[in-house]
């Protein structure tokens, strides 16, 4: 049988960036019009919006690679009127957008008839042309439709040369930045008239918390699936028993562990995301795409093969647990695909956990173990030795521990095994049938705020201690309490609810309609010192909480989390109750609590509290 080169494996290659041909990367560079389309939700709600007889104007915001672009052609080929969106209509779509994506003429038409205009892309544009141009398509021509793709930076700068009335600026376009701002305090994604709609997609998840599990799960089983003939080159291969290509894709479409590994991909992007790392479309699609390849192409694997037929050493590197992690990446390459770094910080190869670790063994590592996998067994004799022995083994286990992670059917330690003791708390918060009893949540997070201020007090207790701003960076043995607050009327909610508070109409949110949505941090809400003013709160994404959760627990790294600690003081601050007049002082020493009373003669009196 002759050596099979793989078109599919070809095609899958193009989305990792650091490949010699990339055009499947940007939806302008797409080269294989027969690729599906993830049904992103983002469509949905814009085939609605532009049907509303208010709308005039859609801003589609946030980093590139979100994929904003796609979501125009997706929105342009709902609108021919064809049985089935078939490969030559998604190029004749790409050819108009491309011509016409400036705005200057209508590119197709809604439902009901008005004419629609998309912006491509505004940072072709000047600040003062683009300027113009958002004036311009805030009321669009016949009353039709306006698509706008901008940057939020170049969004912002073009709204500020507008606002430059010196420059001839009419300050109308500051409609956009404010209904942006407002998806971010609120989570409303329109402004009360509903003219204007600015979706951010900053907000979109690749792991989103729906039933489909957003954009990963879908494209493994895209890539992997049986039911086509895309592997079956594969199959008539010489290479084929060698293959890590061959292997990682029957590994994740196994019809009996394959779902349980890709919940597991899934969940470590979830946690990324969740961790406050801005995943888009564009880098999922290169990390799984490298996950899925180990970074080979078939004709890498023909060369291996051809020098040995039987080696099953080389592979290891190359399987879909390890190349997940980037680790035959350079430092330049991993800068090309940002999400690298955020998924290496959660990786389970490096978290020793005695449960865990004393179930592995070596001798089971699989058809591809990593290479010398019984060098441990041999003898030291010199330093050198021992340092390479304890080298090899550290690489062992991180194999195995990956290898064990994706193979698992105990996914209820998932959090604790990427290092996030607290990561089964942080999502708890977001279910709505929780028992509203259960404060182990809440008190924690106090805690942690307590601890942020120098406090360390045993046990759990029923209040929340507020120094007074002046004793949060030095923190001496004693310190002045500004406030006690009663842990009853504090409460620790999901961003959705946060935004449904901060909007105090009642109104649901529309940004986890509008977008991929998982919830990605969590707020502690405490009462402010008024009872008029509205509740103070303090956001955490999983990483915050975990450091609050490790600081609660004793944990003391005032030098290395300075920046962090900062910024937690400056929110405590705003409920510190600079008003009391009172003759007393209360104050905390060690761990004690004493009031401190001025007496007749201004004799200041020591009690214990």
């Amino acid at each position: 049988m002759p050596l099979e080169v793989n078109k599919h494996v070809q095609r899958i290659r193009r989305y990792q960036p650091f490949d010699v041909d990339t055009s499947e990367m940007i939806y302008e560079l797409q080269a294989d019009w027969t690729q599906s389309l993830f049904p992103v939700v983002t469509l949905d709600y814009l085939l609605n919006a532009i049907e509303r007889p208010t709308t005039k104007t859609i801003v589609l915001t946030g980093d590139a690679g979100h994929g904003k672009t796609s979501l125009c052609a997706s929105i342009l080929a709902e609108r021919i009127d064809a049985e089935t969106i078939t490969p030559d209509v998604r190029k004749a779509v790409f050819r108009e957008l491309s011509e016409a994506g400036d705005a200057s003429r209508p590119i197709g038409r809604t439902r009901s008839g008005r004419p629609l205009y998309i912006l491509r892309d505004l940072s072709e544009l000047s600040l003062q042309a683009g300027a113009h141009k958002l004036v311009e398509l805030l009321d669009p021509p016949d009353e039709g439709v306006a698509i706008i793709c901008a940057n939020e930076g170049q969004l912002r700068k073009c709204v500020a040369e507008d606002d430059n009335h010196n420059r001839g600026g009419t300050g109308r376009a500051k409609i956009l930045v404010e209904t942006l701002t407002g998806g971010i305090v609120r989570g409303q994604v329109s402004d009360p008239d509903g003219t204007v709609i600015v979706i951010n997609l900053n907000y979109q998840s690749v792991a989103a918390d729906s039933s489909n599990g957003g954009l990963i799960p879908w494209v493994l089983k895209q890539w992997t699936t049986t039911q086509w003939s895309r592997w079956k080159p594969c199959e008539t291969c010489d290479a084929r028993n060698v293959c890590p290509i061959l292997a990682n894709r029957n590994e994740l479409s196994d019809p009996t562990r394959g779902p349980q590994r890709r919940a597991a991909i899934r969940d470590v992007f979830a946690a990324a995301e969740r961790t406050g790392a801005v995943v888009t479309t564009r880098q999922a699609l290169s990390v799984t795409s490298y996950m899925l390849t180990g970074g080979l192409s078939c004709e890498n694997v023909h060369a291996k093969y051809q020098r040995s037929h039987s080696n099953r050493f080389w592979q290891a590197p190359h399987l879909y647990h390890q190349a997940l992690f980037g680790d035959g990446l350079t430092q330049q390459q991993r800068r090309l695909v940002p999400a690298f770094f955020a998924l290496r910080k959660l990786d389970p190869g490096k978290v020793s956990r005695r449960q865990v670790d004393d179930r592995l063994d070596p001798d089971t590592a699989g058809d591809f173990p990593p290479a010398d996998a019984s060098s441990y067994l041999q003898k030291v004799r010199t330093n050198r030795d021992v340092q390479k022995q304890a080298e090899q083994l550290r690489g062992l286990y991180t194999f195995l521990r990956r290898a064990d992670f994706f193979n698992s059917d105990d996914n209820t330690d998932r959090f604790a095994r990427m290092g996030l003791q607290a990561g089964d708390d942080f999502v708890l918060v977001q279910d709505k049938n929780r028992d509203p009893a259960d404060t182990r949540v809440r008190d924690r997070f106090l805690k942690g705020l307590e601890a942020v201020q120098g406090i360390h007090r045993a046990g759990s207790n029923p209040d929340f201690f507020i120094l007074d701003p002046a004793f949060f960076s030095h923190r001496a043995r004693a310190a002045v309490i500004s406030r006690r607050v009663p842990s009853k009327g504090v409460e620790v909610v999901d961003q959705v609810t946060q935004w449904q508070e901060e909007g105090r109409t009642g109104v649901t949110p529309e940004m986890q309609n509008a977008v991929e949505w998982l919830n990605r941090a969590i707020y502690i809400r405490i009462p402010a010192v008024a009872p008029d003013q509205d509740a103070v709160s303090v956001e955490a994404d999983l990483l915050r909480f975990e450091l609050l959760t490790r600081w609660a627990a004793g944990l003391r790294s005032e030098v290395q989390h300075e920046a962090e600690i900062r910024g937690l003081s400056g929110s405590l601050a705003e409920l510190a109750d600079s008003s009391n007049k009172d003759d007393e002082i209360q104050v905390l020493v060690g761990d004690v609590m004493r009031k401190l009373m001025i007496d007749v003669g201004n004799k200041i009196r020591s009690v214990r509290a």
